[in-house]
């Protein structure tokens, strides 16, 4: 069951992205990428809520001082992955960002090690040695279609790369420590990720911020992309909370990055039209044999 959950979480991961990468281009100000992300939280935090009547599960809405911690880690971690891979898409190449997510595989796995004991076995740190090996390669690939890293560029990678992996630890943390409800852990989580990029735009409005909001990001057409996005990163955030419940952290995000990096191969190439060459299949390559190396019992 543990995986059929990130089979699951691989679909509504992949369709985010592509969503994601669709509505980038129309992304031209920082007041652009909060409202796409606000959308998308407000979206999420509405099936959040229908899934928690559908379940029953209203008892579970109750705050606790230590829910309360969790669903803000969650909210947090999420909220600068979102915000930062949403500018990463305009600048970096779409298979160089999937592999470079997995670097968040490391940090999960560490915190998992230090929180929860959960073992990490001499093949297991290989392999993410091997994983930093396939980002080392692969910044070289997309320094040739997107030109030199900037001191931004970089940040926003490794802040993105951050959130991902807290957001990933924050589901192991509650399905350890409160584990009642998958669904009420996403409602918390995305209606706290939404009030705080509505407080970051109030507060560009009263720092002076004279920016408006670009046509295209509040067109009809892309209010839809962003439900259907917000429908996809429930799924993937709910079933990959669920499968933490059965699985170990070192189960769990391996195997979800390996199968991701496959689909984004095919998309990168199909739908983005970025040619591998033998740097994208030597990093390819290296991610792959990171990710084995990783499984091995």
């Amino acid at each position: 069951m543990g995986y059929l959950y990130l089979a699951l979480a691989l679909f509504g991961g992949v369709s985010k992205g592509l969503c994601g990468k669709k509505v980038s281009g129309d992304m031209h100000s920082f007041r652009d990428c909060l409202f796409i992300n606000g959308m998308r939280m407000l979206f999420c935090l509405a099936i959040g809520f229908a899934m928690v009547l559908v379940q029953g599960d209203m008892a579970g809405l109750a705050l606790t001082a230590e829910s309360f911690g969790i669903y803000m880690l969650s909210a947090v971690g999420m909220t600068v992955f979102c915000v930062c891979w949403m500018y990463a898409y305009r600048t970096e190449a779409y298979i160089f960002l999937n592999i470079f997510t997995m670097l968040g595989t490391i940090i999960t796995c560490i915190l998992g090690f230090i929180f929860y004991d959960e073992p990490i076995r001499w093949n297991q740190w290989l392999g993410m040695v091997i994983l930093l090996g396939a980002v080392m390669i692969m910044s070289k690939y997309n320094r040739e279609l997107k030109g030199k890293f900037t001191l931004k560029g970089i940040l926003i990678l490794i802040l993105g790369c951050t959130g991902s992996a807290v957001a990933d630890f924050s589901q192991k943390v509650y399905m350890a420590e409160v584990g009642e409800s998958a669904a009420v852990y996403n409602f918390y989580g995305y209606g706290f990720g939404f009030v705080m990029l509505a407080i970051a735009m109030i507060v560009m409005n009263l720092l002076g911020d004279k920016n408006v909001l670009t046509p295209a990001v509040i067109s009809k057409k892309n209010v839809f992309i962003y439900f259907a996005m917000s429908a996809c990163l429930f799924l993937n955030t709910t079933t990959k909370t669920l499968a933490a419940g059965l699985l170990s952290t070192a189960q769990i995000y391996p195997v979800l990055q390996g199968a991701n990096l496959i689909v984004s191969i095919l998309m990168a190439h199909i739908l983005f039209h970025e040619r591998i060459n033998w740097k994208s299949i030597a990093g390819i390559c290296c991610a792959f044999a990171g990710l084995m190396v990783m499984r091995m019992l």
